[in-house]
Order: structure tokens, then C-alpha cells, then sequence
């Protein structure tokens, strides 16, 4: 992103896990829990061992040497996303990436703060954010339910993710009453930022969830490795439109 961009930039909306939530055991025990769901008897050893940073969504199947036929992989997805948020798995295997409160505490005074997550209920969502104490930084949640509410429909699914992703950021979007050129988007998988990316919102990619750094660079994503350093990018903006 360019300093003409950054100083349209009025909003910014976060991706939740991977981007705010450090979910590494959270999502290795998901796809534990899944894999066995599905027949294949791996252990939680196993698929912790493979689980890093940037490994998306299959490859812990490639790593194990699991080639699931093409069918199975939408109830694979479905089922770890499933085992992912329930309140157990929440509350015990989810923590915070470091730094992550100060920063949302920090942009929370000069940015309007959105959450758009995948996770369909809004009251779990909530949950969760009040019990890391992160909550009254949100101004607008976007779940999977508001969003069906929004447009009046009964659910909107999980997949095609994309799909689906593109109706949260519109949803957003019309929420908050901005152009998306003035919103700042913020994600830690391609799948995530594409469908903002092509609705004309600013995005960068950060490197402690899905996708990794390659993936961002193929698909045109600037990125940081980390999310404190959107703090530093945003203050050089600052420092940028000063008088000299």
C-alpha cells in the first residue's frame, strides 16, 4: 500500500483467527478431530508436529500423506471448522498473539475497529472477545448470522468460502456506510483478503495463520510478519502527511 492509500484509510477491519488469535493447538486438534471423524487414525502428536505458519487449510493432509478424494474434502473442512469453534476448544486451546490487545488498544484511538469473521454465531464470537478482554475495541462484528440478517436470509454457509467472505465484506461495507477504499483490511489467509482486495478495499497480509509468505506475494498481498507492525506502517503514514 502506497502513503496516498494509507491516508484514505478511516476504518480497519480484522480477520479474527490467525490474525488476533494465535490458534495453532485450537486448529491442530481440529483437523485431529476431523481426520478420525473421517476414518483416517492419526494421532494429536502427529498433526502437531506438521502444523506451522502458512500451512493452509490441506496441507496438513499433504504432510501426513493423505489424499483425500475430492468429495471428502468439503466435509473435511466442515468438520475441523466445526470442531475449531466449539466452546471447549475456545476457551481452553486459543490465546492471543503477543501484542495483539496494545495494538487494537493503540489503533482503537484513531481508527474505527471492525471484526469480519467466518464463525457464524455472533454471540460465541462475543464471548470469546470479552474473555480476552478485547471486546470494547470492536466497533462492528460481521459473523456469518449478521450478515444473513443483513440480507435476510436464512444462513449463509461456510462454503464457498470466497463466496462467502465476499457477502461479510459487503455487508460490512454497507454497515459502515465507507467506501472501501477508505477501509483497511487485515487477514492472515488469502482466501480472506482476496474477496476484500477485489471490492476495492486496502489489504495486508500478516504471517501467523493460513497462508503463507509465497501465497501472499502470488496473489499481489503486501504482508507483515507480525500484527504489531501495523502500528509502525500507519504511523509512517502519519508522519508522511506532515507539513515539513
Amino acid at each position: 500500500m502506497d502513503n496516498e492509500s494509507l491516508l484514505r484509510v478511516k476504518v480497519i477491519l480484522f480477520d479474527l483467527d490467525g490474525t488476533i488469535f494465535d490458534i495453532a493447538e485450537r486448529d491442530a486438534y481440529a483437523r485431529y478431530q476431523a481426520l478420525n471423524d473421517l476414518g483416517y487414525h492419526v494421532s494429536l502428536d502427529d498433526v502437531r508436529k506438521r502444523y506451522r505458519y502458512g500451512i493452509g487449510s490441506m496441507g496438513i493432509l499433504k504432510e501426513l500423506g493423505i489424499r483425500l478424494p475430492e468429495e471428502r474434502e468439503k466435509d473435511y473442512i466442515e468438520k475441523s471448522f466445526a470442531h475449531f469453534i466449539t466452546r471447549e476448544n475456545a476457551l481452553n486451546r486459543t490465546k492471543v498473539h503477543n501484542k495483539a490487545p496494545d495494538v487494537l488498544s493503540t489503533l482503537s484511538k484513531k481508527y474505527r475497529l471492525g471484526l469480519v469473521t467466518s464463525r457464524d454465531n455472533l454471540a460465541s464470537t462475543e464471548e470469546e472477545l470479552n474473555w480476552f478482554k478485547i471486546r470494547q475495541h470492536f466497533a462492528l462484528i460481521v459473523t456469518r448470522e449478521v450478515a444473513a440478517r443483513h440480507y435476510r436470509l436464512g444462513q449463509i454457509p461456510l462454503l464457498p468460502f470466497e463466496e462467502q467472505r465476499t457477502k461479510l465484506y459487503q455487508c460490512a461495507i454497507a454497515l459502515l456506510g465507507m467506501n472501501p477504499n477508505e477501509i483497511l483490511c487485515i487477514g492472515d489467509a488469502v482466501g480472506e483478503i482476496m474477496p476484500a482486495k477485489q471490492l476495492g478495499i486496502n489489504v495486508i497480509g500478516v504471517l501467523t495463520g493460513f497462508s503463507s509468505k509465497q501465497d501472499m506475494q502470488k496473489a499481489s498481498i503486501q504482508t507483515i510478519n507480525h500484527i504489531s507492525e501495523l502500528v509502525q506502517i500507519l504511523n509512517r503514514k502519519e508522519s508522511c502527511s506532515q507539513p515539513r
